[in-house]
């Protein structure tokens, strides 16, 4: 699988941790995006790192776009999209 240069994904095997993570993503995969998961350095990870989920890929992005995703899902919850949030 290859990605272009606004994102850092991965597909296939679930990787354990994140290992670089980055801000800058279109809104177009944002939109898509249907839960996230939050990883924290303190346990295996070497970093902190959003998860995100949308569709059959998964991308590492900076904690700094938590409140962002948090709000970003709840308008989509309250248009009657189908989507989780959750905390590892």
């Amino acid at each position: 699988m290859h990605c272009s240069g606004v994102c850092v994904c991965f597909s296939g095997v679930t990787p354990k941790c994140c290992v670089e993570t980055t801000n800058r993503f279109p809104l177009e995969i944002l939109m898509k995006v249907s839960k996230y998961e939050v990883q924290t350095s303190l346990g295996v990870c070497a970093i902190d790192a959003l998860v995100l989920h949308a569709k059959d890929k998964r991308y590492c992005a900076t904690p700094k776009l938590q409140r962002f995703l948090q709000t970003l899902l709840k308008l989509k919850m309250r248009h009657g999209l189908k989507t989780t949030a959750s905390a590892v």
